[in-house]
């Protein structure tokens, strides 16, 4: 099963592949707040430290969002829009 660590919080949890990051989260009891929950506040924006190939491309939503910030790094992505395939870390 996929591994997910959260940095901030020095957390690792073991989930099934194809579990949504949001609900991991919840799971896990980690520090990675949660607005609208459907890509569009960026409450969730968080860093992918490790692991970027195990987890979905970027959705539609996170499109729509990074296009109107001025700075969004290659590792940034919206916690509720990610799903977890394998090992992955993230920063809050």
């Amino acid at each position: 099963m996929p591994k997910v660590t959260f940095t901030s919080d020095n957390k690792t949890i073991e989930v099934p592949a194809g579990s949504k990051l949001v609900d991991v989260v919840e799971q896990a009891g980690a520090t990675l707040p949660f607005g609208c929950r459907l890509g569009s506040c960026g409450t969730c924006r968080c860093i992918v430290v490790d692991g970027m190939d195990n987890i979905n491309p970027l959705t539609e939503a996170e499109h729509d969002l990074f296009s109107n910030l001025t700075s969004v790094g290659k590792q940034e992505r919206l916690g509720c829009q990610i799903v977890v395939n394998g090992d992955v870390s993230i920063q809050s």
